[in-house]
């Protein structure tokens, strides 16, 4: 376990895909009665811990069981009014890691028997996507409060121009009013569809799509979702070109014998087909909401829309896995390739992180995540 010592860093910058934040999350809704009723792990301690989807450095790599370059961090803030003080971690599922946690929280493992379930669900999840998060976690039984599920701000500032794109017909259809006030419109449904603000401010679209109370609520994060996913897919999918392209262009260094060069042209191959593969099932995914969409802003068919949504967390699995695959491949290209024009690489290692981009990218885990025990 370790110190860490940039969790202010982490808090403000981090993506929601990466970082599940309950120590914020404790802080904005300890005073709240749902929070209280509804928790997201019984065990207090552990439902104030920061969870990161982490790539693990090479001297971390021993302690998972399981070859893999991702695992689940647990981060325990040592202060717990602060992040100022850093934090102690360990990772879900390395060597002994169940008895290690439950030293740490002082507790008995016959009150913690839910709590790794759940653990053991988040390690396999292959990002903390709120919409992804929240669907899984429902098919599983488990039932935290809706301010589990909220979006990071960073990921509210980022997407808040991409979201104004998006609606800006539909605040027509809606709200009605001049192309004067068309600017305050869009900003004041964005600021509501992005944060938790579904009341008042939405009236107008409530009533265009005949819906009330949690079937509302539900929808307004299903609309959410796809606006999260499809702004992600924006940039995921310009990064992976990058890496398609930039794949034939990586020279091999140390020792490469005949069969391994075949072995590595072969997984070359492999890899665009399954990147190409991977981009094309987010697309179909992603037309669906956008045939929707644009059956009710450009036909003012709400119905169809509507129906959509209430469908629609149903997809959240297989896209967010997806997308969680895909965000991880290109962050670790990024990572190991910091410089485009400067493509050199062990010709063994090489092999090696070609083959986990094949596993991720072929393995269907998220048909194992959708099914219900």
């Amino acid at each position: 376990m370790r110190g860490l010592r940039s969790l202010e860093s982490l808090y403000k910058t981090a993506s929601t895909s990466r970082v599940l934040n309950l120590f914020q999350v404790h802080n904005q809704n300890s005073e709240v009665d749902e929070y209280a009723r509804r928790p997201f792990f019984q065990d207090p301690t552990l439902n104030r811990a920061i969870f990161v989807k982490h790539r693990l450095r090479s001297d971390e790599t021993y302690l998972m069981p399981r070859s893999s370059p991702v695992a689940t961090k647990i981060i325990f803030p040592f202060d717990k009014k602060t992040l100022r003080a850093g934090g102690q971690s360990i990772l879900i599922g390395q060597s002994g890691y169940q008895q290690t946690l439950i030293e740490m929280l002082g507790g008995e493992q016959s009150h913690m028997d839910e709590d790794f379930r759940l653990l053991d669900l988040l390690s396999k999840l292959p990002s903390l996507d709120p919409f992804l998060l929240k669907e899984t976690l429902t098919r599983y039984g488990f039932a935290p409060a809706d301010c589990y599920f909220a979006m990071s701000n960073a990921d509210i500032e980022r997407m808040r121009s991409f979201a104004g794109e998006q609606i800006q017909q539909l605040i027509t259809l809606a709200f009605g009013g001049s192309n004067n006030q068309m600017g305050h419109s869009i900003k004041r449904m964005v600021d509501a569809i992005l944060t938790k603000d579904t009341e008042s401010r939405l009236d107008p679209l409530r009533i265009t799509l005949g819906l009330d109370g949690q079937q509302f609520e539900d929808s307004i994060f299903s609309w959410k979702g796809f606006l999260y996913f499809k702004w992600q897919f924006r940039g995921s999918m310009v990064k992976l070109q990058s890496l398609a392209s930039a794949l034939d262009r990586v020279s091999l260094e140390g020792a490469v014998d005949r069969d391994l060069e075949t072995t590595i042209a072969e997984q070359r191959v492999a890899l665009k087909k399954a990147i190409q593969k991977a981009a094309r099932g987010c697309v179909a995914i992603l037309s669906l909401y956008d045939d929707a969409f644009n059956d009710l802003v450009e036909h003012g068919n709400a119905a169809a829309f509507r129906k959509f949504l209430l469908e629609a967390p149903r997809l959240f699995i297989e896209l967010g896995h997806s997308m969680g695959v895909i965000s991880h491949i290109t962050s670790f290209w990024d990572y190991r390739f910091p410089i485009p024009n400067r493509l050199h690489m062990q010709a063994s290692e090489f092999y090696e992180m070609l083959n986990e981009f094949l596993t991720s990218l072929t393995e269907t885990s998220y048909y194992d995540l959708s099914r219900r025990d």
